[in-house]
């Protein structure tokens, strides 16, 4: 049976009108069939949810419509309010504005943010605890269950995020009306699943690898924040003498709020993340089977996932006959530019959310 508990909870005022602050909770959940043969027991997924007063985790309203969106590597369910990553765009008067949608993030299976991960109870270990992108949009399936969410209005994320949303489309095609994927693939490189490599082996040199790969932490986070970046947007704010201090902020930022383990599982849910192929006990191609309305976007400086994959992830999503737009984020910031590019963003979020369904 399945269960849930809010953990925090309260009203909040803006421009006269009060509507709900946002929600955090816990999410109880059946046991989580992995792709690659482990077993997710105990299975908890932490949420977030922001919408009207009258429309709560406790007693969804079936008249809202919900707006799902799914974070990246490190990121967590805080999407919006104080500290979320993409603040900017979520509230009253915003792009996503909680008085009209229902704005949902769950924390990714594998993360460290109170969802199932590596140490926690009834988590796999081994190679079965190995994770693909299919698991995570699994997990985040069974929340939707659990809420009683019929229906996605619409799906969005970027890097990572944006590869769970393309599972989510294939893996439940009637559930989700509409998907924003960007900064992503259908298919992860050889090249994002070589730099990955490169930060696992920094972790394991680690001497307090796996518990307390403190050091492994921060210089794997360094090597992946020259890839998030490009040299153009780097180089406003950084000079030869500085960057050394930027890189080595980050890496004790994020050893901070992570852990090594918690990292791995992130990064083996994008090195196993390939929509080319079938899903699990079907014949036809994952991404054959999406039928929401996509707005694809990609960064033009972006390193990991140049414009030419998006091309190619267009090119397959109409073949398979959806309807699909096409943007790009014009920046000097590289891949991070949808966490950055907030006027850029805006109107494509808009944009997406008024994309026609069939």
């Amino acid at each position: 049976m399945t269960c849930w508990r809010i953990v925090s909870a309260g009203q909040t005022q803006s421009d006269g009108a009060v509507s709900a602050a946002p929600h955090s909770f816990i999410l109880s959940l059946p046991p989580l069939a992995l792709v690659r043969g482990g077993r997710v027991r105990q299975h908890r997924a932490a949420a977030w949810w922001w919408s009207r007063a009258d429309d709560t985790p406790e007693n969804p309203r079936t008249d809202v419509p919900t707006v799902l969106l799914v974070h990246a590597l490190t990121g967590g369910a805080r999407a919006g309010g104080e500290d979320g990553w993409w603040e900017p765009l979520i509230g009253p008067g915003r792009a996503l504005d909680p008085q009209k949608f229902r704005i949902l993030c769950f924390n990714n299976l594998g993360s460290f943010y109170g969802s199932s991960a590596p140490g926690s109870a009834g988590f796999p270990r081994g190679k079965k605890a190995t994770l693909t992108s299919l698991d995570v949009a699994g997990a985040i399936l069974q929340g939707l269950d659990a809420l009683g969410i019929k229906r996605v209005h619409l799906a969005a994320g970027g890097s990572l995020g944006g590869m769970v949303v393309l599972a989510l489309a294939a893996l439940a095609p009637k559930r989700f009306a509409r998907i924003l994927p960007i900064a992503t693939t259908a298919k992860t490189s050889a090249w994002v699943a070589g730099w990955n490599h490169v930060a696992r082996g920094v972790l394991q040199v680690d001497p307090g690898y796996p518990h307390h790969a403190a050091r492994g932490l921060e210089v794997a986070r360094q090597i992946a924040m020259m890839t998030y970046r490009a040299e153009p947007g780097l180089a406003q704010k950084q000079t030869a003498q500085t960057i050394g201090g930027y890189l080595e902020h980050h890496g004790r930022k994020l050893n901070s709020r992570f852990t090594a383990a918690c990292y791995e599982a992130q990064l083996d849910a994008m090195d196993h993340h390939d929509l080319t192929l079938p899903l699990p006990g079907g014949r036809r191609p994952a991404l054959a089977c999406i039928r929401a309305a996509a707005l694809v976007v990609d960064v033009d400086t972006d390193q990991l996932f140049p414009p030419a994959q998006s091309d190619q992830l267009v090119a397959a999503l109409r073949a398979a006959d959806v309807f699909v737009s096409r943007a790009t984020l014009r920046s000097p910031h590289g891949h991070d530019a949808f966490l950055i590019e907030w006027r850029q963003l805006e109107p494509l979020i808009k944009r997406a959310l008024k994309l026609s369904v069939s």
